[in-house]
């Protein structure tokens, strides 16, 4: 994690925020452009009990243990959705795959998803009411 955290921090700017156990990415200033569209952004996240520091969160580090040891590090994309069993359900009808079926986490519903192609990715609802989820949706998403 310390080269990581030396290696984008140099390249891209970015510092870490710990959430809760969880660490993610931030880049400084990012809130501030997100507000350029929702001017009230930050009175959102705190308004549902956001930590300080949120609205510049750009990507999360999630760290590989248990029977995940021999994987190595890499990166996904999340892609943000209005309903994550919606769409699950018609990346099957495109002929996608669901890894991992929908499951809440803290902040969020998700599903584990592949296209046609095999590539893999994350579709993700903000579900404020899920802010206090923790570790089960870890050992969701490390199949655990």
């Amino acid at each position: 994690m310390d080269g990581a955290k030396s290696f984008y921090g140099s390249v891209f700017g970015w510092t870490t925020l710990a959430l809760d156990g969880a660490e993610m990415w931030t880049l400084p200033g990012y809130g501030d452009y997100l507000e350029r569209d929702n001017p009230d952004l930050r009175k959102q996240i705190a308004a549902v009990g956001g930590p300080t520091g949120f609205e510049d969160v750009v990507a999360s580090i999630n760290p590989i243990s248990g029977d995940q040891l021999d994987t190595p590090p890499h990166w996904s994309v999340t892609f943000s959705v209005e309903d994550t069993d919606a769409t699950a359900a018609r990346a099957t009808e495109l002929g996608g795959k669901v890894i991992v079926p929908p499951f809440d986490a803290p902040w969020s519903r998700l599903t584990i998803i592949s296209d046609p192609q095999g590539a893999t990715l994350i579709a993700s609802a903000f579900v404020p009411e899920n802010k206090d989820l923790g570790s089960q949706a870890d050992a969701a998403v490390s199949g655990t």
